[in-house]
C-alpha cells in the first residue's frame, strides 16, 4: 500500500447505505412523518445530508440531526457507527444558505 491509500478516508459500502436507509426512514417516521408518501421533490427540501471531510455523514430533517454516520478506521476494516437523534452527539444546525 502506498501513503496515499492510508489518507483516503473510507467509503460506505452498499450495506452501509442501504442500513442508513433503513434508520432515516425510522427516524422520520417516529417524527410522524410516513417516508414512502413522500415526494421526491419533498424528500429533496427536507432532506439534507453533510459530509466531512472523514466521510462521516450528518443527515438533518428540516434542519434538525437526525442521523449522524461516522467510519470508525481500525488496523484492518472500518466499522461505520450511527447515532440517532437520541444518540448523537450535538451537532449544529445546518445553515440554510448552505442547502441547494
Amino acid at each position: 500500500m502506498d501513503s496515499s491509500e492510508h489518507s483516503a478516508p473510507p467509503r460506505p459500502t452498499p450495506e452501509v447505505g442501504h442500513r442508513v436507509e433503513e434508520l432515516l426512514r425510522e427516524q422520520l417516521e417516529e417524527r410522524g412523518v410516513n417516508p414512502r408518501a413522500l415526494l421526491p421533490e419533498e424528500i429533496s427540501r427536507g432532506m439534507e445530508c453533510r459530509i466531512a471531510p472523514d466521510n462521516s455523514m450528518t443527515y438533518f430533517w428540516k434542519g434538525e440531526a437526525i442521523l449522524h454516520v461516522t467510519p470508525e478506521v481500525r488496523a484492518d476494516s472500518v466499522l461505520w457507527r450511527m447515532f440517532t437523534r437520541d444518540d448523537m452527539p450535538d451537532m449544529p444546525s445546518p445553515d440554510p444558505a448552505d442547502h441547494v
